[in-house]
Formats: structure tokens, sequence, C-alpha cells
């Protein structure tokens, strides 16, 4: 039985993850998710790498959305890091950034909705995250999602990777079909450069992990084994 690591993505928090927990804990693992500050990209490598080095034995790290610029540099060079999971995430290669990545394969509608509070940190408007960051769940619960968001920090969009943990350790990799906020062909080009074992979920949104938990959970599982 291995460790899971699961780290969110921006405008989130580690209930991102309630819909696999329950079946990765049946299944015998020790499960943990971060709870990131989302102040900046380091400040958050620093507390995923800090929660790594808490963990005894193999450990699988998952990542969400911008949680894949983050397990990319947390896990660099972490001994006990298994193996990988990005689920609709940023998979950076060294020097490269969201905002760089997101121009090059076209960035989608949802790019305009990002609103920014007095204190420089974005969100997307309530009716605007159940429409593009949640679409495929129920709307009672895209809600609750919606009114717990995480206001993340701007300069995350510019903030260049280091060398990715992914060149190092077998990494797994899940597209969401019909993500409205990481283009799916930035995924399927993250995935297919990593070599990533590679799983499309058609139809799934952005919370994919909640739309089709059994699924990402399938891969979790093979990553774990």
């Amino acid at each position: 039985m291995a460790n899971i690591l699961l780290v969110h993505g921006a405008i989130a928090d580690g209930s991102s993850w309630a819909g696999v927990i329950p079946a990765l804990q049946a299944a015998g693992h020790h499960v943990v998710a971060a709870q990131q500050p989302l102040s900046s990209i380091p400040d958050d490598v620093q507390k995923v790498r800090e929660l790594l080095d808490t963990l005894d034995g193999e450990t699988v790290v998952v990542g969400h959305s911008f949680g894949g610029f983050v397990i990319s540099n947390a896990a660099k060079g972490a001994p006990n890091v298994k193996s990988l999971v990005y689920v609709a995430a940023f998979g950076p290669e060294e020097g490269e950034s969201a905002g760089g990545l997101t121009e090059e394969y076209g960035a989608l509608p949802s790019a305009s909705k990002f609103v920014l509070d007095p204190q420089g940190r974005f969100t997307l408007s309530q009716d605007d995250y159940v429409a593009y960051f949640a679409p495929d769940l129920p709307e009672e619960q895209a809600r609750i999602n919606a009114a717990t968001q995480g206001p993340s920090d701007a300069g995350r969009f510019t903030w260049a990777s280091g060398a990715p943990a992914w060149k190092d350790v077998p990494t797994w990799y899940v597209v969401a079909g019909n993500d409205q906020i990481i283009n799916p062909k930035l995924e399927a080009a993250c995935a297919e450069r990593m070599g990533a074992q590679t799983t499309v979920i058609e139809g799934a949104s952005h919370s994919v992990m909640l739309s089709h938990p059994e699924e990402v959970v399938k891969v979790i599982l093979a990553a774990a084994a």
C-alpha cells in the first residue's frame, strides 16, 4: 500500500478530491489532501514538499490543474515519490509558464472571465464557475464549490517551472475531454511528451475528479500498483 498525496489547483481547496478519497482509502492507501496557501506557486510547492517529507514509504503524488506545476516542482528529487498522476493539469517543461502554454495551445473563453480582487487574487464569479469549471456537476454541488473558491495569486500565470519531476518517475495523465478551463489539446500534448499512460474521459469538465471519480480512481490505483 502506498501513500497518496492529492494536490489541488487554483481557486480550489483539498475538498476537490472528495469524490476519490473514499475509494482510495477503501483500497487500503494512506491518503492526504494538501491545503495550499495559493499565495504563489513557490509557496504551494513548499507546502507540498513539506507534506512529502512527512510521508514514510512510497508515495503517489496527484495534481489537478495548477497542481501540475506544483507537483512537477515539489516532487523533484523527493526519494519517496513512486509515481505522478496529472488530472486535467499543466505538465510543464523547465522554463515554461501557464500563460505561455495557454497561449501556445489556445486560450478558451473562460480566460476572459477571471476577476481580480483588491489584493490581486483571482476567482470566477459563481455563475461562471458553474458554467466553465464544473458544468457536468449537479448544480447544487457546483455552487457549493463555487462558494468555497480559494482566491489565487495572478502571478502564477507567468511563473516559470524548474526542472520537472515527471522526467524521473513513471507518470499517468487524465485528460478531461470537455475541459473549459485548460484546453484539452494542451492536456493531451503534455501527456504525450511525458510519455504518460493516458486516459481520456470524453465529455468531462475541469472538475473531472468530482464528475467522474471512478475513472480517476482507477488511474490513481494503477499508479499506486
